[in-house]
């Protein structure tokens, strides 16, 4: 119909960078597996053409009308597909088995046709999977499935129901159940079409009230999983807040502890001994901490203070039973490690130390945001409860 023509100009978006499309306008694709080209000349009839007709009649350009079956090889295939997607195929019209899968020219679409009811859900979903895809460009689709009332249409709707039943029991391997529940809405799509076909009044009604119960119970089961999550989250982000939080107040008591060591205020205590040398007092440290590494012995020693916080030689086996002496800067609530490369030197130690120190007040302030950014997060969160 016209209707069903002007359905295929509608505009796209421009892309993501703004441009506009330059050809503007959707495309539609028309699925039957019956009155294909090969039945003109069996029954002098073929739905294919007939359809082509009209549309050209209606004013659509034959060019921007396309039919799979004259696009026999994979290369003809892909400039078809490559027209589609730039606009200047708008209507193709194919059997599932030539415009089921591998077909990519989801980019314009709007709108499919289901002309006849295929034997297999599969066949439908086959069909469907061409518009419902990422790439499609377009936020809203159409699906159209067309019956004659006291046709076999109505018994073919009801086959694929069954089928799709039967398919999701199977999917969900209770081999027990006597009542089989309905896991998707496939189904419940089937038995409305099988009902407006059939042209009962009571089939529609009860068809429509069993798709809303459906409708209304995966909301429910939708709002009950979202709450669960919800809880999970706030959980996880009380924790996240409470920890940042103590961080904080430890980091801050790290900071009330310090001692400036910068240019010449620097000096490290060592068996009541003031280093002020940061060379001499890396040296000091490095060779201590080699020494329980070399004679493999389970300690721990006090190597002396720096900046106001001891340093710790402990030695000890790791958890893959290794023998590992480490240096620790003794922490309100941790010990932190200092990493000791084989080619690490005296002063760089002494460096790297005071580098750790310096950065206290950042890592303050780092630790402070994240117990702000959680308990922004959680707020958004509880807001969703109920």
């Amino acid at each position: 119909t016209r209707d069903r023509e002007r359905g295929a100009v509608r505009l796209l978006e421009p892309e993501p960078d703004g441009t506009p499309f330059p050809i503007p306008g959707g495309a539609q694709m028309i699925f039957s597996d019956l009155g294909t080209l090969a039945a003109e000349g069996k029954r002098g009839f073929s739905a294919y053409a007939w359809i082509k007709a009209e549309l050209i009649r209606l004013g659509v350009p034959a060019a921007e009308i396309a039919i799979m079956q004259h696009f026999k090889r994979s290369a003809e295939k892909q400039r078809l597909f490559g027209d589609i997607n730039a606009g200047r195929v708008r209507i193709v019209l194919g059997s599932t088995q030539t415009m089921g899968t591998g077909v990519n020219a989801q980019l314009r679409l709007v709108a499919l046709h289901h002309l006849d009811v295929p034997w297999l859900p599969s066949d439908i979903e086959q069909r469907e999977g061409r518009i419902e895809r990422q790439g499609n460009a377009n936020d809203n689709i159409e699906i159209y499935a067309y019956a004659t009332l006291g046709s076999m249409d109505a018994t073919m709707w009801q086959n694929n129901e069954r089928k799709q039943r039967f398919i999701l029991a199977a999917l969900a391997g209770d081999r027990s159940v006597r009542k089989l529940e309905d896991v998707g809405d496939a189904a419940d799509q089937f038995a409305l079409a099988k009902a407006i076909a059939s042209g009962d009044a009571r089939l529609m009604q009860k068809a429509g009230l069993e798709s809303e119960i459906a409708r209304l119970d995966r909301q429910r089961a939708a709002h009950f999983n979202d709450q669960l999550a919800v809880r999970r989250r706030i959980t996880d982000l009380q924790l996240e807040q409470n920890n940042a939080e103590r961080r904080a107040e430890h980091v801050a008591l790290d900071i009330a502890k310090h001692v400036t060591t910068r240019g010449d205020a620097f000096v490290m205590i060592a068996s009541d001994r003031r280093v002020t040398e940061r060379r001499v007092a890396g040296a000091s440290l490095l060779s201590k901490v080699r020494l329980i590494q070399r004679a493999r012995e389970e300690t721990e020693v006090l190597l002396g203070t720096l900046g106001g916080f001891d340093l710790v030689c402990h030695g000890g086996s790791t958890w893959r039973s290794e023998f590992e002496a480490s240096l620790l800067l003794r922490r309100h609530c941790l010990d932190e490690e200092i990493p000791l490369e084989a080619d690490l030197t005296q002063i760089g130690l002494i460096a790297r130390i005071e580098h750790i120190l310096e950065r206290l007040p950042d890592q303050k302030a780092s630790f402070e945001r994240k117990a702000i950014e959680a308990a922004s997060r959680l707020a958004g969160f509880r807001d969703r409860l109920g």
